[in-house]
């Protein structure tokens, strides 16, 4: 057993490579067998600095491991969950990893590095890979954890070096493919009794229909952390209501362990300089079921867990993934239509003193701070209590989520934004403006499920249906005042 070997024993195994000039080295390092076992390939460019004698030890480091590890054969005979009283029969996970054996196609191709593995089309030879890897893993189980992923595909691009791509892990793309194929493959078994009690323990009901009822969330709260049943609100494509059905989370293939790993690393991304948000999304994206299901906690320990939420473009990627709406687009688009006869009804409205420096800025300046100007408006054409919505350098009056703009009594000019709720800060002096404050705005109120204050109620209920674009449940009647407003701005 190679894992039992002491330091002189991999030296001499070292000798009938041809590598003994890294004879000192391993002695220096007191690699054993185990250790031996172990090594990474970062180790082994420390361990080897010539590239050729780097190939050459990998090379046989995994003849090593593959005569090291047997494989077992398997008690069942399709490579399936099976049926046998319930239980699924399968070959424990291996504490090494030897990669299959290729067929002659796929040897040839990975032996001349076949750039259809890199094609980001659909590509013939990638596909036969993913199904080896695939025919491999299921032979231990149907599904497979991160740790599996990663032995799986660690010991493929260290085999086969070109198949690294440019992420951190060196193994993203791949590793993506072979999610997609396991997803796919357990369609078909939805009455394996393994399958359903997967998807008992992880899976995650959908709603059928647009949820927010803006009558419901006109009810008056006196704090936000009185929620609503967790909502799955559609997206509207167009005017004949389209839906599109937006939370497909993946839940395969991630556990407790994975996903403290992906919430770290994104921690650590965002310290840098110049983090990938790419990256980040990426982990946003394999831990989003996890999150879905904490959203309904205290506000001040959701942010502990998840803090990037805190960060607005952070924030507006996950209610996109919630709920398959860009609201930025929307916004700006519906402000671009409405903005001018948002002013325009201020001013010759019956608070037009009130708001008089205002509107004045929003005739003189340009075509951003007009569509700022309008949404602070906005309140005032329903009669409402702004306060609700904004305030200035101030305490928010209510428990739900409200903008506070910081540094300067002129909101157009606020020197940072914040969005607070439960005193908790969401969003915490950020560089945006209030249309930007807006989005993330109602980014909180649907990832925290939090209803509308009443004394804001129809403001709100207008910028929801007609200027994100989130639908009210169907059948549910807009509120008159809402709908006259509409017609008179548009």
């Amino acid at each position: 057993m190679v894992d039992k070997w002491s330091v002189d024993d991999t030296c001499h195994w070292l000798q009938t490579i041809n590598l003994i000039d890294a004879k000192e080295s391993f002695r220096e390092q007191q690699i054993d067998g185990e250790t031996l076992l172990g090594l990474t390939e970062r180790m082994v460019e420390r361990l080897f600095p010539v590239m050729k004698h780097q190939v050459t030890f990998m090379k046989e480091l995994n003849k090593l491991k593959n005569l090291e590890t047997e494989v077992p054969q398997i008690s069942c005979t399709r490579q399936e969950p099976c049926e046998n009283e319930g239980s699924f029969v399968a070959q424990p996970w291996p504490a090494v990893y030897n990669l299959p054996v290729f067929p002659p196609e796929l040897q040839a191709a990975l032996q001349r590095k076949d750039p259809g593995f890199k094609k980001k089309d659909k590509s013939h030879i990638r596909a036969l890979l993913i199904q080896v890897l695939f025919d491999s893993i299921t032979k231990h189980t149907w599904y497979p954890n991160h740790k599996m992923y990663g032995d799986v595909l660690g010991s493929l691009i260290t085999r086969f070096p070109f198949l690294k791509d440019g992420s951190s892990s060196g193994y993203d793309t791949l590793l993506e493919c072979l999610r997609n194929k396991f997803k796919k493959e357990r369609i078909p078994l939805v009455s394996s009794s393994i399958v359903l009690q997967m998807k008992e323990k992880y899976g995650i009901k959908r709603k059928c229909a647009g949820q927010t009822d803006s009558e419901e969330l006109g009810q008056q709260q006196e704090s936000a952390k009185c929620r609503r049943e967790p909502l799955d609100i559609l997206a509207f494509k167009d005017s004949a209501c389209s839906q599109e059905i937006v939370l497909d989370l993946e839940v395969m293939g991630e556990d407790e362990t994975s996903f403290r790993e992906h919430i770290n690393a994104i921690t650590l991304e965002l310290r840098k300089s110049n983090p990938s948000y790419s990256e980040v999304k990426n982990r946003m994206k394999r831990t989003l079921f996890k999150r879905v299901q904490l959203m309904d906690r205290p506000a001040a320990e959701v942010m502990e867990q998840f803090p990037f939420l805190g960060v607005p473009q952070l924030m507006l990627h996950e209610m996109t993934m919630r709920f398959g709406t860009d609201l930025a687009k929307n916004l700006e688009t519906s402000l671009n239509e409405m903005a001018p006869n948002i002013i325009r009804s201020a001013k010759e409205g019956s608070q037009k003193k009130l708001y008089a420096n205002l509107i004045g800025l929003a005739e003189e300046t340009t075509e951003g701070l007009v569509r700022n100007a309008a949404l602070i408006l906005l309140p005032a054409l329903f009669k409402e209590n702004a306060s609700f919505l904004y305030c200035v350098d101030s305490e928010p009056k209510g428990a739900t989520p409200t903008i506070v703009f910081n540094g300067s009594p002129d909101p157009l000019k606020a020197e940072s934004v914040s969005i607070i709720m439960d005193n908790v800060n969401i969003i915490r002096e950020a560089d945006i403006d209030m249309t930007q404050a807006v989005e993330c705005l109602f980014a909180v109120y649907f990832l925290f499920n939090v209803q509308y204050p009443v004394d804001i109620k129809h403001t709100m209920t207008f910028i929801q249906k007609y200027m994100l674009k989130l639908r009210q449940e169907h059948g549910k009647r807009t509120p008159i005042p809402v709908l006259k407003m509409y017609s008179q701005l548009v």
